[in-house]
This record gives structure tokens, C-alpha cells and sequence, in this order.
């Protein structure tokens, strides 16, 4: 990828990138030098080391390993060091309130919880749970020319929602490049379970110090929470990143693209569109999801769910029942992430013994969950703040029992990079209904409507289905693609061709049948003979109510005809 040429300077330095940030130091007069090492995530997303300047591009003294990303944002978005910043502002001002401890967002947490919210508060010792920024530099109105795998290039972002504002963001982007301090590992690149249960339930923490601020994250998946330690014997820490969707509460009637994040771990109600409690609402709301603080911590649970069900090493049964629900694209009706998200198929019986206590609380979380979501009141946020404080309290409780027996499954190993495969992170427009089709292997299809915004993930997967971290499309589809002759007319040997190529891909997707399987297809079967059924009873009542018509026989239909 050649990005010599852009604003600011960009050298190629062999098979990496010297990226100069000018208007840095104290006075703004100074410009600061970082050369990648490696690409991290494969859209713009690289470490980096700062060094001495462009002429001697050799490593500053003491400098460590950094990560720098270069983003392109709309000009009227804020950047992410901007919401940092603002975020950060918001939870000292909540830390300042005489009585926050009796605040309605913590009517649910016990006195040790907000113990351990109090002594986050001090010395602002609660920035350690965020990925910190340690430099940025925006180019306003930049012309930047598009990178052939720039993934994040023309993404359409939540905050634009008719089509004109989407056509002049598309013209009109700034370039942000933002350098974090510390080189941090992914929640899915953690080792075992013990790791990776403990840095999540940290990130429920940093969910929660978001959530008293005002604030929701609106993109939690297993690549924003990421794993930080000094060395191979400190502790994991949790990162939470990627505030580029954060936003504070929104107000009862205005919405913005609630459809936007990972669809491996996307709320349910964000994916359906619409409220549990739907039925109940007015008319003009009932298709209406404003994006809440409980979407955020069932995230968490749905990235607990797939870690347990789908990251274990050798967990076949548990992956086979649950690979459906994973997918890499979100659309409404997913009948399988439904039966998910409703209890179907057993994750106690999947798991195995050793983790059934672990599956129970899971279990017993989501019942909760459902009930929460039932309460939904469409009023305001401030009437919600209960469920809210709910929700974060029973997640805490849930993480607490299940440490009564991490001596079990603490040492569980979990898919290694070697076993993984790419998958694909789709960021939907809400004005798009229509279903959208992805093939991992090769290129993306779609159903007739608006093309949605797509940017690429490389996550941990086995099997066909695990989910994102950033990487190139595959190059699978051109090859098969080379294979058929470029015809400029559709002839019968073209189109039994292009039959054969679609019925195979086909195949080759198609997942093993299972019983959870077996027994979908058998109820949409009878659905199907239901239908058909009663259209057939329809038609003959139809028939039977007409007066009888005098019978014709053949020669006088004929000679109606002469």
C-alpha cells in the first residue's frame, strides 16, 4: 500500500511508513516522527516507534512501542481523543457530585461496588481501564486519495442520518492520525479462559464508570476490549477502546444508526429493530431502538457466550450448536441468533461437566436480561436508570459466582491464532432493511438495496464463523472468478456454468446438520404445509360460495371462439 504523498507527509521506508505529525510540543511548533514496524489490524492500524526525525529515521532514546492509527472521520464528528477527553471530564464531574453514592444509576450496586467505583475515582486512577491517547493531529479537509485496501475509506458514520448529510460526509473528511500509548493484546488473542473471563469482567468496570458519566460505547466487541501488562508475570489489565461510536444518552425521540457494531456480539434488540416490549409502544415507535446502557453490558455477555461455546479448544459439540448464531453479518429474523438469544440449544448440555456451573450462570443471566428488557420504559433515560443499574449489577454478581469455581476452568485453552481464520465486521445503515449476504470465502454478496458500509475484520474463528480483527479481503473470489470465461451475452452454456459455480459455493457453505438443525427445518416445513393448506381451503370456500354456473361443453366453447 502506497501512501507516499499524503497530508501530512508520509515516506515509504522500505515495507514500512514514516508519518510526520507537525504542530506538536508545547508551542505547536515542533512535528514529531513515528515509523510503522508491523500492521496490527490490516486497515491503517500499525505499531509504530517514534524516532528522530525524517532525515535520521533511527529510534528515539527510551521510546516504546506504540499504536498508530490513521483514520478519516467526517468533518463534524468529534475525534476520538476529543470524546476521550470529554468522557473523562464527565466521570470527574460525576466523582465531584457531595452524593454520588445515592445517585439513581447505582441503585443496584452494594456499598463494595461503589467502594471500588470510589477508589477508581482517586488520583483518576480510572483512566487505566481506557486505551489512553497519547497524541493526535487532524488535517481538516484533507485530500486524501484511497488506498486499495483502506477499509475504514467512505464509511458512513451513525451520526449521519439522511441521505444528504451521508453524500456531503462522503466528500468532506478530515484525517486524524492518533498515536495510543500502550501496545495492548485482544481480548480473542488471549491464551485460556482464566485470562480472558478475567479482563472482561474488568471491561464490565470501565462499562460501568461509562455508563454513571453519561455515556454509552455503542461498539463492544473482543477486539475494543484488549489486555495490557508490563511483563509475562504482571497481571492482565483491560484496555477499553475504540470510542470512535461513543455517545452520551440519547433522548427520548431522537435516534441515530443504532445498527451499527460487531454482529457477532450485537444486542439483540439493536438487530431486530426493535423493542422486546415492542407490541406495547406506540405505532410510530415500534420499529424505533435507542441505543441504552444495557445494550452495552449484553454485549458482554454475548462475547461470554462465544468464548465459552465457540473458543475452547476442542469443544467440538458446543462449537457445531452454536456456530449458527455467529455470524458475520447482522440482519433481522436471524432465526438461529434468536434461538441463541431464547435459550436454544442448551449450553449446559454442550460445554461438557467441567463448565456447566459456568453455562448455568450464563444461563441464568440471559433469563435475566429478558426480564430487564421487558421493562423497557419509553420515556426518557433518567426512568430507565434502575434497569440500567440492574443490568451491571447482575453482570457483576454473575462474574462473582463464577469465580467460585475457576479452579475448574481457569487453564481451558482457547483457538490459537494458527486455527483462525478471517471474518467480516459490518457496519449497517439503519435506512437499509434489506437482508444482507456475506460469503467469507469468497466476496460479499448482497440483497437488491443500498450498499452497506463495510469495514473489514480479522477475528479469531474456527470454523467458518469467529469474529474480527481487521485484515485484506480474501483473493479466493477473484481466482474462482478468473475461471469463467468473460462472455459478453448470457448464453445457456454461461448461465449452466454460473448455475454450477452458485450450487457448489452453495454446498460449500451450507453448515453441518445438527438436530438443533434438523428440527428448525422440520417447523418451517410445517409452516410452509400450514400455509399452503390454508390457501387451498381459502380457494375452495371461494368456489363453493359462487352461484353454479351452467356447464359448457367443448363444442360450444369452440363455437364461442369461431
Amino acid at each position: 500500500m502506497d501512501l507516499s504523498g499524503y497530508e501530512p507527509p508520509i515516506l515509504a521506508i522500505g515495507s514500512n511508513y514514516l508519518y510526520e505529525l507537525p504542530n506538536q510540543g508545547e508551542d505547536g511548533s515542533q512535528s514529531r516522527f513515528f515509523l510503522t514496524t508491523r500492521s496490527l489490524h490490516g486497515t491503517r492500524v500499525w505499531e509504530a516507534i517514534e524516532v528522530e526525525s525524517r532525515e535520521r529515521p533511527e529510534k528515539l532514546g527510551g521510546a516504546k512501542p506504540v499504536v498508530l492509527k490513521d483514520a478519516r472521520i467526517a468533518n463534524s464528528r468529534m475525534t476520538e481523543k476529543d470524546i476521550q477527553t470529554q468522557l473523562f471530564d464527565d466521570i470527574r464531574g460525576f466523582a465531584a457530585m457531595p452524593h454520588w453514592r445515592e445517585h439513581a444509576l447505582l441503585s443496584k450496586f452494594n456499598e463494595g461496588e461503589k467502594d471500588r467505583l470510589g477508589e477508581l475515582f482517586v488520583d483518576d486512577k480510572f483512566e487505566n481501564l481506557f486505551l489512553r491517547i497519547s497524541l493526535e493531529y487532524r488535517c481538516v479537509n484533507a485530500s486524501i486519495r484511497s488506498p486499495t485496501n483502506e477499509g475504514t475509506a467512505g464509511k458512513v458514520t451513525s451520526a449521519q442520518a439522511d441521505t444528504g448529510e451521508r453524500r456531503a460526509a462522503a466528500t468532506s473528511r478530515d484525517r486524524v492520525i492518533t498515536v495510543f500509548e500502550e501496545l495492548c493484546t485482544a481480548l480473542h488473542d488471549l491464551p485460556t479462559l482464566g485470562e480472558a473471563t478475567h479482563v472482561l469482567r474488568q471491561g464490565a468496570v470501565a462499562l460501568q464508570l461509562m455508563m454513571i458519566a453519561g455515556w454509552i460505547h455503542h461498539d463492544i466487541s473482543s477486539g475494543n476490549i484488549l489486555a495490557f501488562r508490563e511483563n509475562e508475570d504482571a497481571p492482565w489489565t483491560v484496555k477499553l477502546a475504540d470510542l470512535e461510536y461513543a455517545h452520551k444518552y440519547l433522548p427520548r425521540g431522537e435516534h441515530i444508526h443504532t445498527k451499527v457494531g460487531t454482529p457477532f456480539f450485537m444486542p439483540f434488540e439493536v438487530q431486530q429493530q426493535r423493542r422486546l416490549n415492542w407490541f406495547m409502544l406506540p405505532g410510530n415507535l415500534k420499529a424505533t431502538v435507542i441505543y441504552d446502557p444495557q445494550h452495552d453490558v449484553e454485549s458482554i455477555w454475548w462475547i461470554w457466550l462465544w468464548i465459552v461455546s465457540m473458543r475452547i479448544s476442542g469443544r467440538e459439540a458446543s462449537r457445531t450448536a452454536y456456530q449458527s448464531a455467529f455470524k458475520a453479518v447482522a440482519h433481522m429474523e436471524d432465526l438461529d441468533r434468536q434461538r441463541a438469544w431464547t435459550g436454544s440449544p442448551n449450553l449446559k448440555e454442550c460445554v461438557g461437566e467441567d463448565l456447566g456451573d459456568v453455562a448455568a450462570i450464563i444461563h441464568n443471566l440471559r433469563l435475566a436480561f429478558l426480564r430487564l428488557c421487558a421493562s423497557h420504559k419509553d420515556t426518557s433515560p433518567q426512568d430507565n436508570y434502575d434497569r440500567y443499574s440492574e443490568a451491571h449489577a447482575l453482570l457483576t454478581d454473575a462474574f462473582i459466582q463464577v469465580d467460585a469455581t475457576r479452579h475448574v476452568w481457569e487453564l481451558l485453552p482457547l483457538v490459537q491464532k494458527a486455527e483462525m481464520h478471517s471474518a467480516v465486521k459490518v457496519k449497517l445503515d439503519t435506512s437499509s432493511t434489506g437482508l444482507w449476504d456475506s460469503c467469507i470465502d469468497d466476496g460479499f454478496r448482497s440483497a437488491p438495496g443500498p450498499q452497506p458500509q463495510i469495514e473489514l475484520d480479522d477475528l479469531p474463528a474456527e470454523a467458518a464463523n469467529i469474529a474480527h480483527k481487521r485484515t485484506r479481503p480474501n483473493q479466493k473470489a477473484s481466482q474462482e472468478q478468473r475461471s469463467i470465461p468473460n462472455i459478453s451475452r448470457m448464453t445457456r452454456s454461461r448461465t449452466k456454468l454460473l448455475m454450477e459455480e452458485t450450487t457448489r459455493k452453495a454446498a460449500d457453505r451450507t453448515p453441518p446438520m445438527t438436530r438443533a438443525r434438523t428440527r428448525l427445518v422440520k417447523e418451517v416445513a410445517a409452516v410452509n404445509n400450514d400455509a399452503t393448506r390454508l390457501k387451498r381451503t381459502r380457494k375452495r370456500t371461494i368456489a363453493e360460495s359462487l352461484p353454479n354456473q351452467p356447464s359448457v361443453d367443448n363444442r360450444t366453447k369452440k363455437a364461442r371462439y369461431r
